[in-house]
């Protein structure tokens, strides 16, 4: 941990040597690119910071450069929902097309696609942006000054405007930096745990979860934000079988009982010196007749392999399997399901109640959905794990107790009827014209926390192998000491990440 720490650190420094470069930089382009590649950076390289005062201020400084003849009306009820890419895969573009889905039939939705490339465009959301009368514009737009300037001249025909931004996207902070633009932003809060540009031009930020306001107050001093939610269903369709016969179609033992977790390798990774794996081999020697399978992480994983021999191979890593085909197999057989740890997983948990199938999981630094975080399905020790692993396992009572209030918290926070409540209440608190913020008097609270560490442990596996942290030190002088021409700084900059 304390290794993490330092290499936080030396990021953070680097990340402040970029934002003091910024300042110096006189010409506005070479400026402006750079501030992108400093979102960037501090968006997969964690340092400390949650948002930047300087890279907010840059942008909206640039935002006022830009000059675009808006429209002066609007179309009542009208929405515009702003991604920087629309994908197939993950929850981030289902949200989206939930939200449009579930919206009032007098309101009309339209979608921007500000850079999707090649990303192929989902079919669904096509599907309800026409059902609601709305278009679907994608951006062919190289540069950002004309993709800003386009988005802003769209959302002028708009009363509402809905941010889904990726989180070191400029594109929506720079077409609405300027209080010439008087539609109200809503920003959706999608990646509370990390960092992201935009808080200068928010005029109401809604929020996946009630824990997001552990970030959203300290760390961006956003003191006034919404709990939307997340618009999700339990699946009623399903194909729920016997456990008994899942677990014989899956070749396990039906006189033991099964406990099954699910989520990538990195959401298991060791975190102040406690490790996943060492919960589950406690659970092993507490209760017998159990064994346990991993979903995600590969069998041949040092870290996996190691935990499995010394379960007697009673726990095993499996990798990945077919979404379509075994996966609700396994969820079917679980007679528990444990979330991931350090960092849970929100769809697994969702599968499992779907199934029908008892969930438990234990507090981590990133928190959960409010949903299971307030059942006592949520366990905020090891102990309480252990003991509500023995209850689920062996007391029918207590697990159809957590089985029930699960599923009647699932359904106050997430059903149809309930998201169409909070939409109507955020749009009603969400103020009529949009104003910029001035953040040049705040103090940002850059302190590193767990949330912060965690962050880092996870992107290292992606970003940050050991050796680069040596190359970051080595370029952090270099760049500073050595080169003093700006262009040949910036092009070095760029030509290293």
């Amino acid at each position: 941990m304390e290794k993490e720490l330092v290499f936080i650190k030396i990021q953070q420094k680097y990340f402040e040597f970029l934002l003091d470069k910024i300042k110096k930089t006189t010409n506005i382009e070479d400026k402006i690119d750079l501030a992108c590649f400093a979102a960037n950076y501090a968006t997969y390289h964690h340092t400390g910071y949650y948002y930047s005062k300087i890279l907010e201020k840059e942008f909206v400084d640039y935002a006022k450069t830009i000059q675009v003849e808006l429209n002066k009306t609007y179309s009542p009820n009208s929405f515009l929902h702003v991604l920087t890419v629309a994908q197939t895969l993950g929850g981030h573009t289902r949200v989206v097309e939930k939200w449009i889905e579930q919206s009032s039939s007098n309101q009309i939705h339209s979608v921007v696609c500000i850079n999707q490339q090649d990303y192929i465009i989902p079919q669904k959301l096509k599907e309800v942006v026409n059902s609601k009368k709305g278009q679907f514009v994608v951006f062919t737009y190289d540069n950002l000054r004309e993709r800003a300037a386009k988005l802003r001249q769209i959302a002028s025909n708009y009363e509402y405007i809905i941010l889904h931004m990726h989180m070191d996207d400029p594109t929506a902070l720079v077409a609405f930096g300027t209080e010439d633009f008087k539609r109200p932003i809503i920003f959706y809060n999608h990646a509370d745990h990390m960092f992201w540009l935009g808080k200068s031009i928010i005029d109401k930020l809604a929020n996946l979860r009630d824990c997001s306001d552990k970030l959203t107050i300290p760390k961006r001093n956003i003191p006034d934000s919404f709990k939307l939610g997340v618009p999700i269903e339990i699946d009623n369709n399903i194909n729920i079988i016997d456990k008994n016969e899942a677990k014989a179609k899956l070749g396990f033992d039906t006189n033991k009982k099964l406990i099954i977790s699910v989520g990538g390798a990195h959401k298991y990774k060791s975190f102040k010196n406690k490790s996943f794996t060492n919960y589950l081999l406690e659970i092993l020697h507490e209760n017998e007749n159990v064994q346990i399978v991993v979903i995600g992480p590969a069998s041949d994983e040092k870290l996996w392999d190691k935990v499995s021999k010394k379960s007697n191979y009673l726990i095993k890593a499996i990798g990945e399997v077919d979404y379509d085909k075994e996966y609700f197999d396994y969820l079917n057989a679980a007679d528990l399901v444990i979330d991931s740890w350090p960092m849970g997983g929100g769809s697994v948990m969702i599968d499992a109640i779907s199934c029908g199938t008892p969930i438990l999981s234990l507090e981590n630094p990133f928190g959960q959905f409010d949903y299971l975080v307030n059942s006592i399905a949520y366990c905020k020790t090891p102990d309480e794990l252990y003991k509500k692993v023995k209850l689920t396992l062996y007391d029918n009572k207590f697990k159809n107790d957590l089985l029930n209030e699960i599923k009647l918290n699932f359904e106050k926070d997430h059903s149809v009827k309930n998201w169409g409540k909070k939409l109507e209440q955020l749009i009603q608190l969400t103020p009529k014209v949009h104003t910029v913020k001035d953040l040049s008097q705040e103090l940002e609270n850059k302190e590193i926390d767990d949330a912060s560490i965690l962050l880092n442990c996870i992107y290292n596996s992606k970003f940050l192998q050991y050796k680069k942290h040596i190359i970051y030190c080595m370029l952090y002088y270099f760049s500073k000491y050595i080169i003093h021409n700006k262009k040949l700084t910036f092009k070095f900059l760029k030509k290293m990440f």
